[in-house]
């Protein structure tokens, strides 16, 4: 066990480099599995008509979006609770413990091909996800400093988004050879590294006063953090871009527009990249040069953009080079939006405000509620079509643009 024990802690030099290569396999792992689970859980629907008792059987797509918020609901739940449990174990503990069910989860997919186990397992796993980023916060704001975070924040989301790039790709490809189970397989192993490096660097990770805040943010709260209600809101218009294109674009891509796994594994490679490309160098901007503002306007409209040129030009038989430009557009708009996100969210806390971080990191389980409920909605009761769904979302991120302007920028 001597492997495990280290002499000295680590530096906030050292710290930044483990908690990168912990983001690189788990960063991974959520994007080889992430673009195939809509996918996998709509067949596991269409084999199983006995779920469903045959009322849902003619339109799964929107049971897959009902799952999707079950899952968002565990994770809210987890997450307001996510300060006292980070003071009764330590974070340490914590996140070792949902890597470990994690991986298992990731296992449970693989093996078994029953709908009454995988549902429950992918809710789960699911959930999980970003708790996992919410304990990978508390370790990195731990370590960094005021001057620094837009160009900390922004080196991890490209270290990060370089682990995005080529998992899709190789899960398409998996998919359409060997079926869906092969890749959660894949995804089990790549995570199993990240066990071994948080007991051999994290075991005696400091942790801080973990501080409460109510369930919802309250005009107290608003008034003690004067500008985090505003970037809260453009977190949570990030992440329902990011719910809305995970669930619907594969299924959408696939089924409508005749795209195998494998091409839009390729078509999302080369968009990814974009998070490669922008997030660095919009921190540094940040932290340098100018506020978050602009950028975070920019972005959005990009976002809507690449959103409205979907199902514009969905019929006019483009090849696939023209979408991965469309793809593109829309996760360029969606780096920065996040590299500013982060950097002006972090600059306005402390590593102790874990019930902040909480609410930042609720804007992804709130908007894999939101979405797929709003969708729902709009599909069951015949107002727009899967098609047009993407209509919407190009409406909701151009408002999310202008919305932008009530922000206050840090310089």
């Amino acid at each position: 066990m001597s492997f495990f024990k280290r002499s000295t802690p680590l530096s906030a030099h050292a710290a930044f480099i483990v908690l990168s290569v912990l983001m690189f396999f788990f960063s991974a792992q959520v994007s080889l599995t992430i673009y195939i689970d809509s996918s996998y859980l709509k067949d596991t629907i269409m084999t199983s008509p006995e779920l469903i008792g045959g009322t849902l059987s003619d339109n799964p797509d929107n049971l897959v979006g009902t799952l999707y918020t079950f899952a968002s609901l565990i994770t809210l739940l987890a997450l307001v609770f996510a300060p006292r449990i980070l003071r009764k174990f330590g974070n340490y503990r914590w996140t070792l413990g949902i890597v470990v069910l994690h991986v298992l989860l990731l296992l449970g997919l693989a093996i078994f091909d029953s709908a009454w186990l995988i549902i429950p397992l992918f809710i789960i796993e699911s959930a999980l996800i970003s708790i996992l980023y919410f304990n990978f916060d508390i370790f990195l704001e731990r370590y960094s400093k005021i001057d620094s975070i837009g160009t900390i924040r922004g080196l991890f989301l490209v270290i990060s988004a370089i682990a995005w790039i080529l998992p899709p790709f190789f899960a398409g490809k998996i998919a359409d050879q060997y079926g869906f189970s092969q890749v959660y397989l894949l995804g089990a192993l790549i995570m199993l590294p990240t066990i071994f490096i948080i007991m051999r660097y994290f075991t005696d990770f400091a942790d801080l006063e973990y501080d409460d805040v109510p369930f919802l943010f309250t005009k107290n709260e608003a008034s003690k953090h004067p500008n985090v209600g505003n970037i809260l809101v453009a977190n949570f218009f990030l992440q329902f871009f990011y719910a809305w294109m995970i669930i619907y674009s594969p299924i959408y891509f696939h089924d409508s527009l005749g795209f195998s796994y494998d091409e839009f594994g390729l078509i999302l490679m080369v968009a990814l990249s974009a998070f490669v490309i922008f997030p660095y160098p919009a921190g540094w901007l940040a932290d340098h040069v100018m506020g978050e503002k602009e950028m975070l306007i920019g972005g959005f409209f990009l976002m809507g953009l690449s959103a409205l040129c979907i199902p514009t030009f969905a019929d006019s038989g483009i090849g696939i080079l023209f979408w991965i430009v469309i793809l593109f557009i829309g996760r360029t708009g969606a780096s920065i939006v996040e590299a500013m996100s982060e950097t002006y969210f972090f600059k306005q806390i402390e590593g102790r405000n874990a019930g902040l971080i909480g609410y930042f990191r609720r804007s992804r389980p709130l908007a894999f509620i939101v979405a797929p409920i709003l969708a729902s909605v709009l599909l069951e009761f015949n107002i727009i079509t899967l098609h047009t769904l993407f209509y919407v979302l190009a409406a909701i991120m151009i408002f999310a643009s202008g919305y932008m302007f009530r922000l206050v920028d840090t310089k």
